[in-house]
């Protein structure tokens, strides 16, 4: 039966080539970009199912009560008081980042960037396999003690068994002696707990010890420097632990804790980790959402296109299906048979979708911003999501033409008599009307994205926007006061000041301020911190009092400068002179500008100055002269840091980085919507040349009793041209509702215009137009004498 089928289908598809070029390049084309998509969707998915005992791996997360926000950092004490207070927790790590570490190749010191600091319970919590044999059972026991990934083993030791092998490292700025006391197998790339290596936690301790002057990093609940996870037995409610963290926090912490903790099962680390600040790797499930919803309706254009185009050749199966349900085809196999046909054309291009996919890969990597790699451990996924979105395409395709060619009658169909009339058009009409409906969205939508986009890279930030260079010093360069003033030295160079953190801004330095007109409210400040000369250097306008300067001993350490907002929110009057804390003292109010970007609102502002924690040079040079700056500000680096990679970007390569998200979304729709009409346009010739051939005998006629070339190839065009109407007003409401959504997340935003809903439909009008024209002008000249012969 399945093998009759199958025949039956392939001839048909061989009978009717034009039906089936034009339907396997709409198939193929959507299939293609859906197998991009669903393969960005895949990877995002299994983020972390990799780690076997992922359901009962927790993080721990900290919600401050004070800055209202949550974090990921918790102290150091807090894996081992888990473990001895709750016996439901079976394994508890601290884990913390090695900052600047390395390992000794030949006579060179080479990164080692994902070097992590914890104990050995972290190869059980995550699953991690060793291979070969350890060096004792604890292989993180020793403070000297490493454990490494199987690359870095065929990097370092070649060819040989490194365990026990001693290697040299450098570690918190000194050079240590560490021997191999294992080798792991190499953690997936779908794991969001990476590391390169794996040394004893107490190497974190001693350095921010001496940062913040303590010696008890170890004890305090104060500091929240690590990360905690947790391995809980298989019969643990996590929920009913979580309730008893406040009594834990009482206990430990104070009557009053300053943090609640709660956990995060890692299943929910890489997506559901928006509002948790400092989570490291993380997906977005709205972009997930997106490219779901944008291969959705690219393969509806499919689906509608096929259903269309077959019921254009319905007319010429009537006979077909009249004839096998005279030889008793019952309508069952009748639709089975017509099912079989669009689910084989799907399969068929199946190869050819891939190979689209294939070629389109680089391109869509750029767009995801993410490596669109096929992961070992997904390829059954892969394969089977592929396979069943085929079929399902194909069944959705099949399914209208089915069920209405099978409900034939056989009387109707031999006398002539077959309704191909008004419903049936109507109900064409109406699906190519939805099309275009989408067509017109994906443009109008891609218009008001850009326009946006170039609003926030224009917009005056309230600093200068141009001839601005960031150079990137990283922690503990030791050289920032030569490295400043042999930039300063620099003919090119007008200004230059050092900042802990570049502009626009990414992370966020918060705290509670007392309001000055009542103290029990509180308003969240945010922190900037600064050297001497940045405000000039970056062109912001001080509106009362002054700026930092040398020439004052105290503003280093005791003066502070608020925005336009701080002044506002926080009630002053008169702010000048006022006391901010009991060190703190306000010298200078500074305009309003832009910290972060303009997906963030201006907020209250504090900016003080820092002499320990500067981790960027701007500068301001002649308008220009970065061809020849550049050069000299390399070299100026290798007379301090030689060993140091000298990293720089220009302020708008930072500002179009901020919004590299807005751009490759509007890169994405205006491919939706190439796509979209190609398919679409794909659909319309085949109808229009099948619907010219069903009305030979009408346009015979027609040019009989006089009409004109022009009047049929109007009739024709009339047609069409109302349907891109009808879909273009369609259209606005759709979008307005989605893009004012969309632009809702910006507080500083652009209005949508009337010209893009009007350039939406002037290019829907051409490729529709264009594409009809092709057979109505060929229709309009055939012979009369031939027309009236034409059945």
């Amino acid at each position: 039966m399945i093998r009759h089928y199958l025949l039956t289908a392939f001839r048909f598809l061989r009978r009717n080539k034009l039906y089936t070029i034009i339907n396997a390049l709409g198939l193929s084309i959507s299939l293609a970009v859906s197998f991009i998509i669903l393969l960005f969707v895949i990877n995002e998915f299994s983020y972390n199912h990799c780690h076997k005992k992922r359901k009962q791996v927790y993080r721990v997360v900290n919600y401050y009560k004070e800055f209202k926000n949550t974090m990921s950092g918790t102290p150091y004490v807090l894996a081992k008081t888990l473990k001895e207070d709750f016996p439901q927790v079976e394994r508890a790590i601290n884990v913390r980042y090695l900052r600047g570490f390395k390992l000794k190749l030949a006579d060179e010191y080479v990164d080692v960037p994902r070097a992590r600091a914890t104990d050995s319970e972290v190869f059980d919590i995550f699953t991690i396999p060793f291979i070969g044999s350890l060096l004792n059972e604890d292989p993180l026991q020793e403070l000297n003690s490493i454990v490494i990934s199987q690359k870095l083993a065929d990097k370092f030791f070649p060819g040989e068994d490194p365990v026990g092998r001693e290697i040299e490292g450098f570690i918190n700025n000194t050079e240590q002696l560490l021997i191999v006391s294992g080798v792991y197998e190499d953690i997936p790339k779908n794991s969001t707990f990476r590391a390169d290596c794996f040394l004893n936690g107490r190497w974190t301790l001693e350095p921010l010890n001496q940062a913040f002057g303590v010696t008890d990093m170890d004890v305090s609940w104060i500091w929240d420097f690590w990360d905690t996870w947790i391995l809980l037995s298989e019969d643990t409610d996590a929920a009913a632990l979580d309730d008893q963290f406040e009594t834990f926090e009482l206990k430990h912490i104070s009557e009053d804790p300053h943090v609640h903790y709660s956990l995060q099962n890692l299943s929910d680390v890489y997506l559901r980790s928006a509002d948790i600040a400092n989570t490291g790797m993380t997906g977005d499930i709205k972009n997930i959402r997106l490219f779901s919803t944008v291969a959705f309706l690219i393969l509806l254009i499919a689906t509608i296109n096929y259903i269309i185009l077959s019921i254009a050749v319905s007319t010429g199966r009537a006979k077909e299906i009249g004839i096998r349900k005279t030889a008793g085809a019952s309508i069952v196999r009748i639709r089975n048979q017509v099912l079989s046909e669009s689910i084989m054309l799907s399969l068929l291009v199946l190869p050819v979708a891939l190979l689209f996919m294939w070629l389109a890969k680089p391109a869509a990597e750029k767009l995801f911003q993410t490596s669109l790699e096929l992961i070992r451990g997904n390829l059954l996924l892969y394969i089977s999501f592929y396979l069943m979105l085929t079929v399902i395409i194909g069944l959705a395709s099949g399914l209208y033409a089915s069920s209405y060619l099978s409900r034939m009658k056989v009387l109707d169909v031999l006398k002539q008599q077959v309704s191909f009339g008004r419903k049936r058009r109507f109900f064409r009409s109406s699906l190519i009307v939805i099309q275009l409906v989408i067509f017109c969205s994906f443009v109008s939508g891609t218009l008001i994205i850009r326009s946006q986009y170039q609003y926030a890279i224009g917009k005056d930030p309230g600093y200068h926007n141009h001839d601005i260079l960031q150079i990137d010093l990283g922690r503990g360069f030791g050289a920032y006061d030569a490295y400043l003033n042999g930039i300063r030295s620099i003919p090119e160079v007008k200004m230059a000041a050092g900042a802990m953190h570049g502009l626009p801004m990414n992370g966020w330095m918060t705290y509670m301020q007392p309001h000055f007109q009542d103290e029990e409210v509180k308003v969240k400040m945010e922190g900037f911190a600064v050297d001497y000369d940045f405000l000039e250097t970056l062109g912001m306008t001080i509106l009362e009092g002054r700026s930092f300067a040398t020439d004052y001993g105290s503003d280093l350490e005791h003066s502070m400068i608020l925005n336009e907002t701080a002044v506002r929110e926080l009630g002053i009057v008169d702010p000048i002179g006022q006391k901010m804390d009991s060190l703190h003292t306000i010298i200078g109010v500074v305009k309003d500008f832009n910290l972060h970007s303009l997906k963030t609102e201006i907020t209250p502002l504090v900016i003080n100055m820092t002499d320990k924690y500067l981790f960027h040079i701007l500068l301001y040079y002649q308008e220009g002269t970065l061809d020849q700056l550049i050069p000299k500000l390399e070299a100026e680096w290798e007379k301090v840091e030689p060993d140091r990679p000298f990293s720089f970007s220009s302020i708008e390569e930072l500002f179009e980085e901020a919004y590299a998200s807005e751009k490759n979304l509007g890169t994405i729709l205006s491919i939706s919507a190439l796509f979209t009409m190609l398919i679409a346009a794909f659909g319309l010739f085949g109808l229009t040349l099948f619907v010219a051939r069903s009305r030979t005998h009408e346009i015979g006629i027609k040019k009989v009793f006089g009409s004109s070339e022009r009047a049929i190839v109007f009739s024709f065009l009339r047609s069409n041209f109302l349907m891109v109407v009808l879909a273009g007003l369609l259209s606005i409401p759709v979008t307005l509702y989605f893009m004012g959504k969309w632009l809702n997340n910006f507080p500083y935003r652009v209005s949508i215009g009337w010209w893009v809903f009007l350039i939406a439909f002037l290019i829907a009008t051409l490729v529709v137009l264009l594409t009809v024209s092709i057979h109505s002008f060929r229709a309009s000249r055939i012979n009369p004498v031939d027309a009236l012969r034409y059945e």
